[in-house]
């Protein structure tokens, strides 16, 4: 069965490793000192279609000179170095795997054997509030973009891990959600400007009232790359029923992130786990609330802990489809959620 994966941060990790003077292969990490969750070869065992490759930006990345202007890095360069590993990433491997810009493209890539890559980027604080830099973005291949990650940005504010979350993890699952704090007047510019373009706006990170802030903008899908359902699993990464109803009424979908601490709570996160069986409880909740095409998958490889996962990588995620059918999802049910429902989608807006 195909897999259509909406959210990695695999880039990122490569860039860094460049910067540690290890630079990991897309192609093979086997030999890193940490294994990437993703890479070709692990994708071709998982039968890979499509994979959003995310240009994860730190705003608090510290700088290598504290004092040279700023203690952080610019994440517009951030994303910029990204884009060059990408690009170079693609070239080394051109006859396995191919960027896409378009729909054409995904077709193109699937007949002649190839996996495809698909640009987004993680932060919108890499614009630095000026709405002209997606137009930059969207012709480098970027096609979504996440509103914010977990800081505040100029676009807009995330939801807050509570206070105390350190010497209680309990209180991860007691957050409460960020209230009157949205969208700011840039941020709704830029999601307009966004959908215009054909960027997906991915509300995945994005406080409750900014989520509400995107639904009444725009017209057509927008997506949650990267969460689960927070009846489920309370922390402020995960959509409430009426998120997730709003969210399939707009036509978009909502990919099932595998970080143990999204899926279930516990009293430590080192007592989190991510079962198939408990990633098929969000699966069936989201698809009971906001009917059958609104789910599909949101991994967060290589941005998620390396253990405490059933699906070790990305070699692996066809279990997840083989749980599904022993536990009573239809082959249809199971096909949507691993390709076709993020097809429709990419059919309708690249």
């Amino acid at each position: 069965m195909f897999t259509v994966d909406l959210h990695c941060d695999t880039i990122s990790q490569i860039w860094l490793s460049e910067l540690r003077g290890e630079r990991i292969s897309l192609k093979d990490s086997g030999k890193a000192a940490q294994p990437l969750h993703i890479d070709l070869n692990k994708m071709r065992k998982g039968e890979y279609l499509l994979q959003n490759f995310a240009l994860y930006a730190d705003m608090h990345l510290p700088a290598s000179k504290p004092g040279a202007g700023s203690e952080y890095v610019d994440p517009w360069f951030q994303v910029t170095e990204m884009i060059r590993v990408f690009r170079e990433e693609m070239a080394a491997n051109a006859d396995q795997i191919g960027q896409v810009f378009c729909w054409d493209d995904i077709e193109s890539n699937r007949k002649s054997g190839r996996m495809s890559a698909l640009l987004t980027t993680e932060e919108g604080g890499i614009i630095h509030g000026e709405v002209s830099r997606l137009d930059t973005l969207y012709e480098a291949g970027v096609r979504m973009m996440t509103v914010t990650w977990n800081y505040v940005n100029e676009l807009g504010f995330p939801n807050r891990f509570p206070d105390g979350v350190d010497k209680d993890f309990r209180n991860f699952y007691r957050f409460r959600p960020e209230s009157g704090r949205g969208l700011t007047p840039v941020g709704k510019e830029a999601v307009l400007r966004m959908e215009e373009l054909g960027i997906l706006p991915d509300v995945s990170h994005l406080s409750d009232d900014g989520f509400y802030d995107v639904a009444a903008l725009v017209k057509g899908p927008f997506v949650a790359s990267h969460s689960n359902a927070r009846a489920l699993c309370g922390c402020s990464r995960n959509l409430t029923d009426e998120m997730i109803r709003t969210i399939g009424e707009h036509g978009g979908v909502i990919g099932l992130n595998f970080c143990p601490s999204f899926v279930m709570e516990a009293d430590a996160e080192d007592l989190c786990y991510t079962s198939c069986e408990a990633l098929l409880r969000h699966a069936r909740h989201i698809m009971d609330v906001g009917g059958r095409e609104v789910i599909a998958l949101g991994s967060d490889f290589d941005g998620i802990p390396y253990k405490n996962l059933e699906m070790e990588d990305a070699s692996q995620i066809q279990k997840l489809a083989e749980a599904a059918l022993a536990h009573g999802f239809t082959h249809e049910e199971v096909e949507g959620m691993y390709c076709r429902n993020v097809l429709r989608v990419y059919k309708e807006v690249l």
